[in-house]
């Protein structure tokens, strides 16, 4: 199997204007103040220094969430800033549950994996192989690998006819499967490339036929449980549990009021994204893969998009997710991890990641 391009995925936009604006790139910002930190500071003063910049960039309004750090694997510093629930004054926590957008595909790349690992199914498989009825004739022969590399071709779930719909009918993953299949898709498969929420939502419907369960429980059996993610989940708008994050925008533009946008998202996320979790939980995740408490070598490296390693895997990964009120980073490189949840929408999380992940980690070599 190919590996899998995952990051930095804006998606899950909405409707509204500010939904557009993301599909064409995270709006600008005003440049963040500079961070006096480096590699060789004591837990102690990294913390300091976190806690004062990002706490001046709350109070200036542009952050609201929680921030983590961890060296070697083990946290070193989190932090919560700002509020999760404005309405009930409800401060952000460093164990508050936030929905993290697009970084819910690695959770199907993951599946994918495991399942390929078994000899269930192979990144050249299609479509057609185990959704006998799928009902886009065109792209029935997309291959698994091409979904997962933004190949396939499928119909973006996001836009007018989303905008339209009545986003309570959306309560996992197979309802946004039922809605995307029938839509005529952008391209044949491996025709072009482009973002394909649509094609991670395929994707999670294969896993459930293959599997037998639905895309929830597979994932929560199979990758939360093992890992011991006990705070992760496909929560349903209307009955999340305390201390979760509500998404909050400015839908009339920059410098307008913020309020709760969660309007424009579904019922419950998708294998495109908008699980729920928290920064101990995707330390876990992060841990478990690098580990390959998950996924033997091969496959660790398949997900990580990196090659094989025999000790805790070293590939430098960046996987962030943004939507209407809502932006999520995890960085990375086996020696350095930062995760940044934001209930506030994008660049929030990822102009903080661009400030701090080099300080760290060093500048990417490519």
């Amino acid at each position: 199997m190919k590996a899998v391009l995952l990051a930095a995925g804006l998606t899950l936009a909405g409707a509204s204007a500010q939904a557009q604006q993301m599909r064409d790139g995270p709006p600008e910002a005003p440049p963040l103040p500079a961070l006096s930190i480096n590699a060789q500071m004591s837990d102690a003063e990294l913390g300091r220094a976190l806690d004062a910049w990002v706490g001046g960039l709350n109070g200036e309004g542009r952050f609201d969430g929680a921030v983590l750090i961890a060296r070697d694997g083990r946290q070193v510093y989190a932090g919560a800033f700002g509020l999760a629930d404005r309405a009930a004054n409800a401060a952000n926590r460093i164990d508050t549950r936030f929905p993290l957008a697009s970084i819910g595909k690695v959770f199907t790349a993951i599946a994918i994996a495991r399942l390929e690992q078994e000899g269930r199914l192979r990144g050249s498989d299609t479509i057609a192989q185990y959704i006998t009825d799928y009902p886009t004739a065109l792209s029935r022969t997309a291959t698994i690998d091409q979904l997962l590399n933004m190949q396939g071709g499928i119909a973006d779930i996001f836009g007018p006819p989303f905008r339209d719909a009545d986003k309570s009918e959306f309560t996992g993953n197979h309802a946004y499967y039922e809605f995307v299949a029938h839509r005529e898709p952008m391209f044949a498969p491996g025709a072009g490339e482009e973002y394909c929420n649509g094609c991670y939502v395929v994707l999670g419907e294969i896993i459930a036929r293959v599997s037998g369960m639905s895309y929830e429980d597979y994932v929560a059996r199979n990758i939360l449980a093992p890992t011991g993610m006990t705070s992760t989940g496909f929560y349903r708008a209307g009955a999340l549990p305390a201390n979760t994050a509500r998404f909050y925008g400015t839908p009339r533009g920059p410098g307008t009021p913020v309020v709760d946008v969660g309007e424009f998202h579904g019922a419950a996320g998708s294998a495109a994204g908008n699980i729920y979790s928290t920064l101990g939980d995707l330390l876990l995740l992060d841990n478990a893969l690098r580990e390959h408490r998950l996924l033997n070598p091969q496959y660790t490296a398949q997900v990580l998009r990196g090659e094989p390693e025999s000790a805790r895997a070293t590939r430098r990964i960046g996987f962030a997710g943004g939507a209407p009120g809502v932006n999520t980073m995890l960085h990375g490189n086996g020696a350095w991890t930062l995760i940044i949840l934001a209930n506030r929408e994008p660049p929030t999380a990822e102009a903080v990641d661009q400030v701090v992940f080099p300080l760290l980690a060093g500048a990417a070599s490519r």
